[in-house]
């Protein structure tokens, strides 16, 4: 394929630093393990042996605590990811008669990852029963996901892990992972441009796409080849630019657009942003020319900017992770391990797989709730 003009906004010592900005971390695709029913007892013996075991002594009346050692206090993306977390331990709470003395830690933004590993240093200390985090920096973590692990703390990681998802990466030096894949996330948005240039009767044939990122890092790599190659596979014909960065900063998103735009003229076709951050300058630069009718735009992950511009046209659709679930699942996990004395899930990363809205069913209930899961706030 042609590439454009290639604007990189945010020096390479960032990039590599940053493993992600409200986006999902995972890489490779897995899908969730499914539920295994424990065997039933064979003979008369086996079910006596059954009776004769000592049930685990009840955690009721149990005390636990527990860190959210977030990478961003004024993320939208971590806000929910921490709705998700509360809401499992309150839930935890009601259904096994625990405790849980929470607190919520970590760097007010993504970029302060030298600040992330500070905190996570100070959250050892303090010997919690568990810690659920996200990595925005995976080889300043390994060291202290080892030294939690190694000192009996209980650590969960949610959506940015110690690998790309299911590659196994340091898994030893953690309890579980709940992450969405990239290369779900790359092969939706490429077929969800794709939808929405047949919706607005484009020729797939001729036109250039802006392509949009935040940093460059092994795990979104994965985020953009792969909405690459589904389009070399689904519209060879189309033409796509180098990946314009913005250091994951509105303002320059948003001038990288605006110089795609200008660039490019009547031969682009729309635009992919890789990330919500991403997708508000993008949004932002789309609106102000007034061109939302004639191209097309996909953005990954929700924000208030992004849901505004998908009901105003300014976008075609989100690629909407479920940081929710994938908070919930990593809270009820680490509550269970504590409870059990052993992590209940058969594999150590499970893919919580993502949705493409669009302002057809932005409306719908549960599309609702996955925009905006502050809805689900108890």
């Amino acid at each position: 394929m042609k590439k454009g003009l290639a604007k990189k906004a945010t020096s390479v010592l960032l990039a590599s630093a940053m493993v992600l900005s409200l986006a999902a971390c995972g890489g490779k695709k897995a899908d969730a393990p499914a539920s295994t029913a424990a065997p039933a007892a064979q003979d008369t013996k086996a079910e006596a042996k059954a009776e004769d075991t000592k049930a685990p002594e009840s955690a009721e009346g149990k005390t636990y605590s527990i860190i959210y050692l977030t990478p961003s206090t004024a993320s939208q993306f971590w806000t929910y990811v921490g709705i998700g977390i509360e809401n499992a331990m309150k839930d935890m709470e009601e259904k096994e008669g625990v405790k849980i003395e929470f607190s919520t830690v970590g760097p007010a933004e993504e970029s302060q990852t030298e600040d992330y590993v500070t905190a996570f240093e100070q959250c050892i200390a303090k010997k919690p029963d568990a810690i659920v985090t996200a990595t925005l920096a995976i080889d300043a973590t390994v060291p202290k996901a080892k030294e939690a692990t190694q000192n009996g703390i209980v650590l969960n990681f949610v959506n940015c892990g110690l690998g790309v998802g299911d590659d196994g990466a340091h898994e030893e030096d953690y309890n579980q992972f709940y992450y969405c894949s990239n290369d779900t996330i790359g092969e939706m948005a490429a077929q969800a441009f794709l939808d929405a240039m047949d919706a607005k009767g484009m020729d797939k044939t001729k036109g250039t796409i802006g392509i949009n990122m935040n940093v460059e890092n092994e795990a979104l790599n994965h985020r953009i080849q792969s909405f690459r190659d589904y389009m070399a596979a689904n519209a060879p014909e189309l033409t796509l630019t180098d990946t314009y960065y913005n250091g994951n900063v509105v303002e320059t998103s948003q001038a990288n657009a605006e110089n795609i735009i200008s660039t490019f003229g009547s031969e682009l076709i729309g635009m992919y942003s890789g990330n919500n951050i991403t997708g508000d300058g993008v949004c932002l630069a789309v609106q102000a020319a007034g061109i939302g009718d004639k191209i097309v735009s996909v953005a990954v992950d929700s924000d208030d900017t992004e849901i505004a511009a998908l009901g105003n046209g300014s976008l075609d659709a989100i690629i909407v992770q479920d940081a929710y679930a994938q908070g919930y699942k990593c809270m009820e996990n680490a509550i269970q391990t504590l409870i059990n004395g052993s992590n209940p899930e058969s594999a150590k990363q499970v893919n919580c797989p993502p949705v493409v809205i669009t302002s057809a069913n932005m409306n719908d209930k549960d599309m609702q709730d996955l925009l905006d899961p502050t809805r689900l706030k108890k």
